[in-house]
């Protein structure tokens, strides 16, 4: 009897921990959506808004300052949620997530309505009043947003014990690429049923159906004496501002192209980065002076003297880098040296994003039987080779040399994410499982900004430096017809020169992140049979 009712208790609580997790899992999935969903609507944004030609790299920060909200929002949000419990900040981060929405839809009604003239004192641009509201409103949504993919890790690390927390962080993982690769196919059937505004109202009820369950499902936690390290996080997050601004000058200009004549090339903000390093600095300064005091710090320093999770912290990084090289690279490569149309870059890039879901959720299940260290290296090759065989893309490549390429890479990226997951919070405390999540997330982020960064920074020298050297045959006059065949020819083999050198150097990088894999978790600890208690 006794141990039929002890099975009986079991069992509820499994169920308890898999509906939780699926409750964090749709809000996952929701946010991701929000990263990408407005690559699609953004031509009618544009035209609704009436942003004018020579400035659509103003629309850029529709997508760019979601980003830096959700970059700025997670080291914080996942600190609060160690001290404040995961149902309590859960539900505040979706709440400010559907208030941003709702302002997002308003935008263009605020911008007619609402005179932010005063604004231009500070130096920024309100010519177009709706891109301002929408600017700002997808800056507060992803700040409601950037802390749900760490607060469902930690979610996933409260419920489940060692061995089994491994697939639970492979199913956050998938959904939250899932949504990332759904996102511009969900935006794009929206805007064409409804109008791009309607992206951001649907929001609305989706939150109000999540904030039930979340309520029902997430259990309540004791809020710890613990004061929240309002400086540190300023700090870092004027650290990331400064670093995404200084890095996103370049950044913005995707395709090889030479300036025109009387412009000035588009070039990194090197004062934005010294200042970024001098704020990071500061806070590591304040981070390891507060922790000294026996504070309470967005960030514990001392996670970083475990090895495991220095090494998951490294490995996060390079995989962010390497991942957005890929993201980014494949599509132009599409573009401008086959001259395909939008949708058959498109096509290129889901080939690989479509396996990242797959891979996740079965990275998460061999983490449990094949340790995280085996799993991550295992996740690394396959990256690395796809990296080679697009690196041997030739000119005329087929569609069947690009499919084999993108899924290897693919999988091996989803492969690696589990592990990266789980070492992090395994080798935190209960208490700092939100923070430690937060942490590598993060990190992930800054190494794709630092790659897309480097990504323009390199290949668009290089490419310069070649249409510069090019020298027509005797006898072929300059701006002849036959000249301008040749030179098109000629720039076309340059940009294939340059995206198969980054492609290479993007493998090189995946190799490179092989020496962190080694490093982390490599024994199969006994699996905890109850969850461990809410934090």
């Amino acid at each position: 009897m006794l141990i039929s009712k002890e099975k009986g208790n079991l069992e509820q609580k499994r169920t308890a921990a898999m509906l939780a997790l699926l409750a964090a899992c749709a809000a996952v999935f929701l946010t991701a959506l929000d990263q990408t969903v407005v690559v699609t609507a953004l031509p009618q944004i544009i035209t609704d808004l009436q942003i004018p030609v020579v400035q659509l790299d103003r629309a850029a920060w529709i997508v760019s300052g979601y980003l830096l909200g959700y970059v700025i929002a997670m080291p914080l949000m996942g600190r609060v949620s160690d001290m404040y419990g995961r149902r309590r900040v859960f539900i505040i981060c979706l709440s400010v997530f559907a208030l941003g929405s709702l302002f997002c839809g308003l935008a263009p009604i605020l911008g007619n309505a609402v005179d932010l003239s005063f604004l231009g004192n500070l130096g920024i641009n309100v010519d177009i009043p709706s891109l301002t509201w929408l600017v700002a409103a997808r800056f507060v949504q992803a700040a409601g947003g950037g802390a749900v993919v760490p607060l469902a890790m930690a979610v996933a690390g409260d419920f489940y014990g060692e061995e089994r927390r491994g697939i639970a962080l492979g199913l956050v993982g998938m959904v939250t690429e899932a949504g990332g690769v759904l996102g511009p196919l969900y935006g794009s059937i929206i805007v064409q049923t409804w109008g791009w505004q309607a992206i951001f109202y649907l929001n609305l009820p989706i939150v109000a159906l999540l904030l039930f369950f979340i309520w029902r499902l997430i259990p309540p936690a004791a809020r710890l004496k613990e004061r929240i390290d309002l400086p540190g996080a300023l700090l870092l997050g004027a650290s990331l501002v400064c670093l995404s601004l200084g890095l996103s000058q370049e950044a913005g200009q995707l395709s090889p192209a030479t300036s025109s004549p009387g412009t000035v090339p588009i070039q990194n903000n090197f004062w934005l980065i010294a200042v970024a390093l001098v704020l990071l600095a500061a806070f590591i300064a304040l981070e390891t002076f507060t922790e000294r005091r026996r504070n309470w710090p967005v960030i514990e320093l001392s996670l970083f003297k475990r090895r495991a999770f220095s090494a998951t912290s490294l490995l996060s990084l390079l995989v962010g880098a390497a991942l957005i090289i890929a993201m980014a690279d494949i599509p132009i490569f599409i573009a401008t040296v086959l001259r395909r149309p939008p949708l058959d870059s498109g096509l290129a890039l889901l080939r690989l994003t479509a396996m990242i879901p797959i891979g996740a959720l079965i990275g998460g299940w061999l983490c449990a039987r094949i340790t995280c260290r085996l799993t991550a290296v295992l996740g690394l090759l396959p990256t690395a080779t796809g990296f080679w065989l697009m690196h041997l893309w030739p000119l005329n490549v087929n569609w069947s040399q690009i499919t084999v390429s993108t899924l290897i890479g693919g999988l091996g990226f989803g492969l690696v994410i589990a592990p990266i997951g789980t070492t992090a919070i395994n080798a935190a405390s209960s208490r700092q499982i939100g923070m430690a999540s937060s942490v590598v997330t993060v990190l992930r982020m800054v190494g794709m900004i630092l790659g897309l960064a480097a990504l323009t920074s390199w290949g668009l020298g290089r490419f310069r430096t070649l249409a510069a050297a090019f020298k027509p045959p005797r006898g072929v006059s300059v701006f002849s017809a036959a000249y301008n065949t040749l030179y098109g020819q000629y720039l076309v083999a340059s940009a294939h020169q340059v995206y198969t050198a980054i492609f290479l150097a993007a493998g090189v990088l995946c190799v490179l992140a092989i020496i962190p894999a080694l490093f982390l978790e490599g024994s199969r600890k006994s699996d905890q049979k109850e969850p461990i208690p809410i934090a």
